[in-house]
């Protein structure tokens, strides 16, 4: 058997052939991908002036799957031209409608792009059943997809050979024959390749005869052994985790980590593509391993949904809902009418996956019921108790407060109004404010940047903090705590270095976690001697060393636990890390070495009530005695 290249008028004929079968979803990403190699040869400093494109772009990556879908279902009911066109036109109106909803590109928020990737996601699916709608057909539904599963592997193969082969050839170009290549050019290629030629090449594999799929007996070697050695045997090792992780939690009698719901969710997808791939030959003879998984997969399934229901149920139940946690609760709820069906089943309809996926991804990005709204109203909600409880909420209006608020209800203020800022704005607490809030955010001028969520906390009287709003669930949850405190800045005030004879700049972090004793080490030049200050992870404290012995021994957490002592006594607000000068002088001393640390600024952790120290950053003061120690002793130590 030889190996024929198609001629050059077999080619052109197959070019001609898609975009005539195919001529609106080709449109899109020709207008699209144009778009974009539009926008990267244009200067940044212009590009702000055609945001609207941007727009277009995100319109063409719906269309190119809308038009597609739309094409499917016209060619599998032998749509006349005018239901054909007619169709078309409504999903034209539908793009643009989209188009004029959607916010400046510059001003999308993450709910925005949330909604889009879920409109996305919906068109995909639909691509899949789109010819198979309201017909039974399941060996055609699976024949039909592989081919598409296939043609996109192949597509991104041959995408990505051509883009390295030509940008090199580029590079070979720019470096040879000393043409300048400009660095937007190899995005341009990127953006040709990807856009166009990827999608011309995938459209032309899509089946055309879908009547003589069901009859097909097609099953790839390849992916066989692919799903049968790679993807199963992966599965089950996660399946085990999670069953040994589910065991220590019943007998430590512990609440599952919130985490454990994204791997349960990621473990059951990956097992049902499984079961999807294999679906055709799961019960052939001489497949047991194949057999097994398919009768039991569902089985098991359903303790890891009571697992990841649990976990999400006690973030639900302390921190409210946000979008994360809806999809979560809505894809376990999913997995559990998938497990149902296919348990009880006789027919066992493998198109009832992506049917159902891709309703959930229309149903949860709009309406009352969509993850936006309710997590908004659920996290709004959450505002309005804690700000109630903290006093800051009166009679339904912001008061805004000059006490102490706890640590745990300031870390989720701030972490509920920067979740707002960035996901749904403000509007829903405009009426607890006394001001104009339209005023008080508003710019000043086109280029001005304005902190909405520091101008909303002011206005309440919660001061923010970039540090610690990341830890709004550390008061309950983590087993680690961190801590960060720094020298209250005194105007560059002058330092003594009376009873001392050098002094230099010290900043220097100790990473934990090695196996060496000594995980890092800060070297200071002093003449021809070599002096090192050393952390010992294994005794959590500083070693000084002077050519090559150990000279003084000090241990500074106990300091970082009186600054921490202090600070939890002395704080005006739960965000203030600053502590006085006075408060940050680290003094020890031997018969060899007196040193003086004034710290600007130290880290660490506290787990399980012990300390350790992670970066210090100060002036570190030094005098040796004229007769040092040939040994080591400990300082004794004093602390300010």
């Amino acid at each position: 058997m030889t190996f024929q290249f198609p001629s050059l008028s077999a080619v052109i004929k197959g070019i001609l052939d898609t975009a005539k079968r195919f001529p609106l979803p080709l449109l899109s990403a020709i207008v699209g991908s144009g778009i974009c190699i539009y926008i990267i040869g244009m200067k940044w400093d212009v590009q702000k002036d055609f945001d609207y494109l941007w727009k277009i772009v995100m319109c063409c990556g719906l269309g190119l799957n809308l038009f597609l879908s739309m094409s499917l279902i016209s060619e599998r009911r032998d749509h006349g031209a005018i239901q054909k066109y007619t169709a078309q036109i409504f999903g034209l109106l539908i793009l643009t409608g989209y188009y004029f909803l959607l916010p400046e590109f510059r001003k999308m928020t993450i709910t925005d792009g949330t909604r889009y990737a879920l409109f996305t996601t919906g068109l995909h699916l639909l691509v899949a059943f789109s010819p198979f709608i309201a017909r039974g057909e399941i060996n055609g539904f699976w024949q039909f997809n592989k081919t598409l599963f296939l043609r996109f592997l192949l597509s991104a193969l041959y995408s990505g050979v051509l883009y390295l082969g030509l940008a090199l050839a580029l590079i070979a170009i720019d470096q040879l024959f000393n043409v300048k290549i400009r660095g937007e050019r190899y995005g341009q290629l990127w953006f040709f390749l990807a856009g166009i030629f990827n999608t011309w090449f995938f459209l032309s594999g899509v089946p055309e005869k879908f009547e003589e799929l069901e009859t097909s007996t097609d099953y790839p070697k390849g992916l066989k052994i692919f799903t049968q050695f790679v993807l199963l045997p992966l599965v089950t090792v996660y399946l085990l985790i999670l069953y040994a992780y589910g065991v220590k939690i019943i007998i430590q009698w512990e609440l599952p980590k919130g985490w454990v719901s994204y791997l349960v969710n990621a473990f059951s997808v990956f097992g049902i593509l499984s079961l999807l791939l294999i679906w055709p030959i799961r019960n052939a003879e001489g497949n047991t391993w194949i057999k097994i998984f398919s009768r039991w997969f569902y089985r098991a399934l359903f303790p890891l949904i009571i697992l990841l229901f649990v976990a999400i149920g006690k973030r639900v139940a302390q921190y409210g809902i946000t979008e994360n946690r809806y999809f979560v609760l809505i894809v376990a709820l999913w997995l559990v009418g998938i497990a149902i069906y296919f348990l009880l089943s006789k027919t066992k309809n493998i198109k009832y996956v992506p049917v159902s996926l891709c309703f959930i991804a229309f149903f949860s990005s709009f309406g009352p019921w969509s993850a936006f709204s309710i997590s908004e109203k659920s996290q709004v909600h959450r505002l309005e108790k804690l700000l109630t409880e903290e006093k800051i909420l009166v009679d339904g209006k912001i008061k805004k407060t000059t006490d102490t608020i706890s640590a745990k209800s300031g870390r989720q203020i701030v972490s509920i109004v920067h979740y707002l800022d960035q996901h749904h704005g403000f509007d829903e607490i405009k009426l607890w404010f006394k001001e104009n809030l339209d005023t008080v955010l508003a710019p000043k001028d086109s280029n001005d940047y304005v902190n909405k969520t520091e101008k909303i906390l002011a206005l309440m009287g919660v001061e923010d903090n970039y540090y610690d709003r990341y830890r709004e669930e550390e008061e309950d949850t983590a087993t680690v705590k961190n801590f960060y405190y720094n020298a209250l800045d005194e105007n560059q005030q002058a330092v003594s270095v009376a009873g001392f004879d050098y002094f230099l700049n010290f900043n220097q972090s100790f990473s934990e976690g090695d196996s060496y004793p000594y995980d890092k080490y800060y070297q200071i030049y002093l003449g021809t001697d070599s002096i090192f200050v050393k952390y010992s992870n294994e005794k959590k404290e500083f070693i000084l060393t002077k050519n090559g012995k150990d000279v003084l021994q000090f241990d500074m957490c106990d300091f970082a636990k009186k600054i921490h002592t202090y600070k939890k006594a002395n704080k005006k607000n739960q965000y203030d890390q600053q502590v006085p000068q006075d408060k940050m002088l680290f003094d020890a001393q031997n018969d060899s070495v007196k040193i003086r640390f004034r710290v600007r600024n130290i880290s660490g952790t506290i787990s399980n009530g012990e300390t350790s120290i992670t970066q210090v950053n100060g002036m570190l003061l030094l005098k040796f005695s004229s007769s040092p120690q040939n040994t080591m002793t400990n300082g004794s130590i004093e602390k300010h």
